[in-house]
């Protein structure tokens, strides 16, 4: 059953996303039900519409979850790619993907605990999400469209999002640059270290750059930034501050003008940083940071529903026949 932010701001999310198909079609292994701690010595797909739940259980080859199936799992070894199709949902705790996880148009991903090789995000799907949790990517992430958020996770390469719902990282490491761009509901920043370079480009709605601003309040402490930092083109409050920045801090066509405090910036301020005071008291009403948390907090829903639906659709189907 697909849902829309829309129905969500109102109800709930979907989301897209998607990999390579298994390496061969005579050697696969459907999951209906649920599934324990068993090796499937090759590749694995939940069938469309279907749900499937794992515990402790180690695929050696590749998982795909067809169109509007559900994989949950806790404990999981998938070792080779993971594909996630059209309004399918993937919920991994404590789990490990080997390769890489892409998303094609699905309902949504969640990661609490774990950790893939490379997540890729790709399809026009407004809806999608990836969430993550103490996650750990080992190489890039990227994503072009739909809700993203790393909470306590670490990026080993860049960090790429365009054209999302909003784009977060909060209490994160990214090993690499950043960019996050055209968020319909801004981006937020805080208690991060980014090693790279950092960009944020006609974001909508806001850019909050430390603990307060228009997106939210956040107690984490100073983000510190390798590079140069830019925020241009933003339609909407743009506030960096309790920030370290080891490059220059830049900014153009903003509007309003952005406010900043309390940073350190070894580079030089460039643009309308360069302009504006080196403090100021922010401008953002309740409106626009209730507005935001509200944005943020219909992940959380969303997931909640689809949990609840996989687990009762896969207990209802009994054990899983894995071999």
């Amino acid at each position: 059953m697909k849902r829309t932010l829309a129905a969500l701001f109102g109800a709930s999310l979907v989301a897209a996303f998607g990999a390579a198909p298994p390496a061969s079609a005579d050697l696969v292994t459907t999951c209906v039900g649920e599934g324990g701690a068993v090796t499937v010595p090759n590749d694995l797909v939940v069938p469309a519409g279907q749900s499937c739940t794992l515990d402790g259980t180690t695929i050696q080859g590749n998982v795909t979850v067809r169109a509007g199936a559900d994989l949950v799992g806790t404990g999981v070894t998938i070792e080779g790619n993971t594909i996630v199709q059209g309004d399918a949902y993937l919920d991994l705790t404590d789990s490990s993907v080997g390769g890489n996880l892409a998303n094609r148009a699905g309902y949504g991903v969640y990661l609490d605990y774990s950790s893939v090789q490379r997540y890729t995000g790709t399809g026009d799907n407004a809806d999608t999400f990836l969430s993550a949790l103490g996650t750990t990517f080992v190489g890039k992430v990227s994503a072009t469209s739909g809700a993203f958020q790393l909470e306590g996770s670490q990026a080993g390469r860049a960090v790429e999002v365009s054209n999302a719902y909003y784009a977060d990282l909060i209490d994160s490491v990214v090993v690499g640059q950043v960019s996050l761009d055209g968020a319909a509901y801004g981006s937020l920043v805080c208690g991060s270290e980014i090693d790279g370079d950092a960009s944020f480009t006609d974001n909508a709605y806001g850019v909050q750059l430390g603990a307060g601003g228009p997106l939210g309040g956040c107690d984490l402490g100073s983000s510190v930034w390798g590079g140069d930092v830019d925020v241009s083109g933003t339609t909407g409050d743009v506030q960096v501050s309790d920030n370290i920045i080891r490059g220059n801090l830049s900014g153009e066509g903003n509007d309003p003008a952005p406010v900043a405090s309390d940073n350190r910036v070894r580079g030089e301020l460039l643009g309308q940083f360069a302009e504006a005071p080196a403090a100021n008291a922010p401008r953002f009403g309740t409106h626009s940071m209730r507005t935001a948390q509200a944005v943020r907090a219909e992940v959380d829903t969303a997931r909640e529903v689809r949990v609840v639906e996989a687990q009762e659709a896969a207990e209802a189907a009994g054990p899983a026949d894995l071999g």
